[in-house]
């Protein structure tokens, strides 16, 4: 059986400039031998209790597995499912609530409603109420903090793109991917879409062991401003998937649908990662690519003092950030304690078994 740490975690959801950001809809392959558990009940009621368990199951089985958690609270598993996406359990609830699309065929939906006494949550409704209420206007708060940040972040990205030979980032990415990908296949890459940081309540949180296990050898690009590794990693990006290699694609949450962070090429067991003041990696990468040896130094000089003064109030922001995940985090942890107080666990252990029968 791996050791947990061996095991990839991601995150499929963050909070983000324009609201919670999910990839949610990702997780399940729909197939004949395929399953998928949808697990629906509220904070405290043993969602992520039974998702180690059903993890523990698949590892035991000897199956390829991935773990993925939740970026408000990041001891708790929002998901596991095994790396083809044919078994999944998920808690599928807000902020990332997954519906059946094909119910009782593929997907089953495990209600943990009947485990819990209503009267005991009704005789406490106005502090729940008000608990819920608390929790989405700490995380509204901090979303508006990153929107904020990601102004600034991207003003600096900007003004260094003024700044770069844009043409030599993109003739450094193909020579690398020259020498790494070989012949092109005849097919077609495919990807997989995932978080591998987010803003979270223990700041900005990156799983480093995730990138150790998946890669061999890891070229970083460190580039704080962040222009020139947007262009040198959709160049790789481009590259692999024309190359016919099947490649995981890691988004920046403060710009999912614009920044790659990091890219996964796991047949050749290579890593392509960004590096910036914001989140430093704890990783000894094969090969650094200083963003520097790309600027126009005559232009950069003339909008250093702005860049500096974006990303260091950027970072500021991504500060406040954090606390109002720290202070949502604890009213989540109120929350759950009321309804640990209503459910009735044994009940939650009987479904837990059952799914595990089934899988």
């Amino acid at each position: 059986m791996k050791d947990q740490n061996e095991i990839p975690a991601w995150f499929l959801g963050a909070n983000a400039p324009k609201g919670y950001y999910s990839k949610f809809d990702q997780l399940f392959l729909a197939s004949p031998e395929g399953k998928c558990f949808l697990l629906k009940g509220g904070p405290g009621t043993g969602k992520s209790t039974m998702l180690k368990k059903i993890s523990f199951v698949l590892k035991e089985k000897g199956l390829s597995t991935e773990l993925i958690y939740c970026s408000a609270d990041t001891d708790s598993l929002d998901a596991v499912m095994t790396s083809d996406g044919k078994i999944v359990a998920v808690d599928a609830t807000l902020p990332h609530a997954v519906e059946p699309k094909y119910p009782g065929i593929y997907e089953t939906v495990v209600p943990l409603s009947d485990c819990w006494n209503e009267t005991v949550l009704k005789e406490n409704s106005k502090e729940i109420s008000a608990l819920f209420d608390l929790n989405r206007n700490f995380h509204e708060e901090a979303r508006r903090y990153i929107a904020a940040a990601a102004d600034l972040l991207d003003e600096a990205a900007r003004l260094e793109m003024n700044s770069i030979h844009q043409e030599k980032v993109s003739k450094a990415a193909i020579k690398i991917c020259a020498k790494e990908f070989g012949r092109r296949n005849r097919r077609q890459g495919t990807e997989k879409q995932r978080f591998i940081s987010a803003v979270t309540d223990k700041g900005v949180f990156f799983f480093n062991k995730t990138a150790e296990n998946l890669c061999k050898k890891i070229y970083l690009v460190d580039d704080d401003a962040g222009a020139a590794s947007r262009i040198f990693m959709s160049t790789v990006r481009k590259n692999a998937l024309e190359h016919g290699f099947d490649i995981i694609t890691c988004r920046c949450p403060l710009f999912p649908s614009e920044k790659i962070e990091l890219i996964f090429i796991p047949e050749l067991k290579i890593g392509f990662m960004t590096d910036n003041k914001r989140h430093k990696t704890e990783i000894l990468p094969f090969r650094t690519i200083h963003a520097r040896r790309f600027f126009d130094e005559k232009k950069y000089s003339k909008n250093k003092s702005k860049i500096k003064f974006a990303l260091r109030f950027a970072a500021k922001l991504i500060d406040e950030a954090v606390l109002c995940m720290k202070e949502a985090k604890k009213v989540h942890d109120e929350l759950e304690s009321f309804y640990i107080k209503a459910m009735d666990f044994s009940l939650v252990e009987e479904k837990t078994e059952k799914i595990l029968d089934l899988i």
